[in-house]
């Protein structure tokens, strides 16, 4: 792995404070697609390695139906509105069919920049995530319910009362935070961490999400090597009882 950065538990997280607008008077969205009243903005504007390009702004429809939503966001030139949904072209290979303006990217992640260091990859693969999570209600959540490895910084450290005899193992740690009916692989570093393969730019992060059942996931996410377009690859490396359903 050239130039291996391992994060923090902590580095995962928006780092700057955004107070989004007052929804206290907002009412629920129209059922079908509509125009978000949300700014998908606000999830990159948490993130201090990253901006939106100044020719670009980040718009959002939404999807309602019976108390669940999903939502797309786009990147469209700073000059233009989102048109209506029944103005678009439709994405029939996606779920729900999204509106698609005719002047949208036809991936968000071109307008992102950022500063191309370590954090800001790592960044920017948590907000693409975030993104794709955009107006998710209720059954439309999935993203939502994945917690990123490990939980704390010091998770040795809240193991040491459970295991005496050795300094405790990753192996320990996943088992410690649930009973696996399978572990097919046992991560060689479990924090978040960032390396070049290739010239390109990789995040690789582990999460647990309880869906149905716990499962734990690596997400690994590959950067073309001039921005933050990338491609998501996620396996499933371990399943185990419990879970919700909602």
């Amino acid at each position: 792995m050239k130039n291996l950065t391992i994060f923090t538990a902590s580095a995962v997280k928006p780092n700057i404070i955004v107070n989004p607008a007052d929804d206290s008077d907002r009412m629920e969205p129209p059922a079908g697609w509509s125009i978000s009243a949300e700014n998908p903005e606000d999830i990159i504007h948490g993130f201090s390695q990253l901006k939106i390009k100044k020719e670009f702004k980040l718009r959002g429809y939404q999807y309602f139906s019976g108390g669940n939503g999903n939502g797309m966001v786009w990147a469209i030139p700073a000059a233009m509105e989102l048109p209506e949904p029944d103005l678009c072209d439709r994405l029939d290979d996606f779920f729900l069919s999204p509106p698609k303006p005719q002047f949208a990217l036809d991936d968000f992640m071109g307008a992102i920049d950022g500063d191309r260091s370590p954090l800001s990859y790592l960044q920017a693969a948590i907000a693409l995530h975030e993104l794709h999570e955009f107006g998710a209600m209720w059954h439309g959540c999935s993203w939502g319910q994945d917690r990123i490895l490990p939980y704390t910084d010091d998770y040795r450290e809240e193991m040491l009362s459970d295991i005496d005899d050795h300094v405790p193992t990753i192996e320990d740690y996943l088992n410690f935070i649930h009973p696996w009916d399978e572990l097919k692989e046992i991560p060689d570093i479990l924090n978040p961490h960032f390396f070049y393969k290739n010239g390109k730019p990789v995040i690789i992060f582990y999460t647990i999400n309880d869906i149905g059942y716990y499962k734990l996931n690596r997400y690994i996410h590959t950067f073309e090597k001039e921005s933050y377009i990338q491609k998501v690859e996620r396996e499933e490396i371990g399943s185990g009882p419990g879970g919700i359903i909602f």
